[in-house]
């Protein structure tokens, strides 16, 4: 065993302590891309509420364009309605997907944890 200012370092606990470290790094990163990707999310979500709102106060014979890409296309405020719907539905599902990846990291982080304590108390009962 290699040893630090007379204090023996045990290896396997110095590799477990790094790996975890690797791995709530990683984690923690993931962790805040999940939280501004719901909230980007969240903003469309937003978003189509409001010209969702604004249209359906609009007379039915208004011209209504839907921007497509880089270019507007002529759509009539029924379609352009359940295309909101559609776009607010989709977000809403992945927000889902992505709090249920957020509850897997954070639990897998926490096992680490726990593995990590466990070895520790096992080092300290030899």
């Amino acid at each position: 065993m290699a040893t630090r200012a007379g204090i023996p370092v045990d290896m396997e606990l110095k590799k477990a302590f790094q790996e975890l470290q690797t791995k709530m790094i990683q984690t923690t990163q993931q962790l805040k891309i999940s939280d501004a990707q719901i909230e980007s999310l969240k903003h469309q979500i937003a978003h189509s509420k409001l010209v969702d709102q604004e249209i359906a106060g609009l007379p039915a014979e208004t011209k209504t364009y839907e921007g497509v890409g880089r270019m507007f296309i002529l759509q009539p405020i029924p379609e352009v309605q359940k295309n909101l719907q559609t776009k607010r539905t989709n977000a809403e599902e992945k927000i889902k997907s992505i709090e249920t990846n957020k509850t897997y990291l954070e639990r897998n982080m926490k096992e680490s944890e726990d593995n990590l304590r466990e070895l520790i108390m096992s080092k300290q009962r030899k």
